[in-house]
């Protein structure tokens, strides 16, 4: 099955706003911030997609957006693309990658990475639970990579998740997402409770818990010597990415 909003490449952010027009969910509360809801549904199938068919159209849908190279500091790269910043530190200690992309753009990924010199892979952080920052673990660990998280982190990929009424088509009917646990090749091997520091390649990584907010696993990266910081949804430009927010846009879609 195919959806409207498979048809055309687009960048996150508008990925991100035509996905809200699949009417409101959990999910839409925990991944997209308020500002890029918008309630109509028009133009989308008659007939509710499963939750298999929509998970694999929102991977593909981000899978469309190209990956941009953008150097942050001598060895601190960003990979922006199919779903959200991937930052990577690279160095003669290795590689440290913080988020992963969804699944189908393994390949861009390893690309990506495999271009920024011969240097092994060390650490994969996940910033969050979210499938579009933790799909390539399981591969980036099969490489090498320690992958380090949040223990709510491990902790929500091991159970399963229903989200109900991601989608409701112009007929009203419904339909939402299903996750099965992850595999135990794609959970955090190591994880903490409040914070953590790595050292390498001269440089500090800060990570650390935010209080519950965008999820209850959210961290940021502190790269200190280069003054960079990994956020992910915690921030947006200009919109707060919070659950709060969007509960009156969905109740109207």
């Amino acid at each position: 099955m195919k959806f409207n909003f498979l048809q055309k490449q687009t960048s996150r952010r508008e990925m991100l706003q035509d996905s809200a027009t699949l009417a409101g969910s959990a999910l839409l509360a925990h991944l997209f911030p308020a500002t890029l809801l918008r309630a109509s549904a028009a133009g989308y199938a008659q007939q509710a997609p499963s939750p298999a068919d929509l998970l694999a159209s929102m991977r593909a849908k981000f899978n469309a957006v190209p990956i941009q190279t953008q150097k942050l500091a001598d060895n601190v790269t960003m990979l922006d693309g199919p779903g959200g910043a991937v930052v990577v530190l690279n160095g003669p200690d290795g590689k440290f990658v913080v988020d992963t992309f969804v699944a189908p753009a393994w390949p861009k990924l390893k690309e990506a990475l495999d271009g920024l010199g011969n240097a092994p892979l060390k650490y994969v952080i996940d910033t969050h639970w979210h499938f579009d920052h933790t799909d390539n673990n399981a591969p980036l660990h099969a490489a090498g990579a320690t992958v380090l998280a949040h223990e709510n982190t491990k902790k929500r990929m091991s159970e399963p998740h229903d989200l109900p009424v991601l989608y409701r088509g112009p007929d009203g009917a419904l339909a939402g997402l299903h996750f099965d646990p992850s595999s135990a090749e794609a959970l955090p091997q190591q994880t903490f409770a409040a914070s953590y520091k790595l050292q390498a390649n001269a440089e500090t990584l800060a990570l650390q818990h935010f209080a519950p907010a965008h999820t209850d696993s959210d961290i940021y990266v502190h790269f200190q010597k280069a003054n960079v910081i990994s956020m992910a949804d915690t921030f947006f430009n200009a919109c707060i990415p919070t659950s709060t927010q969007v509960l009156a846009a969905i109740s109207t879609a």
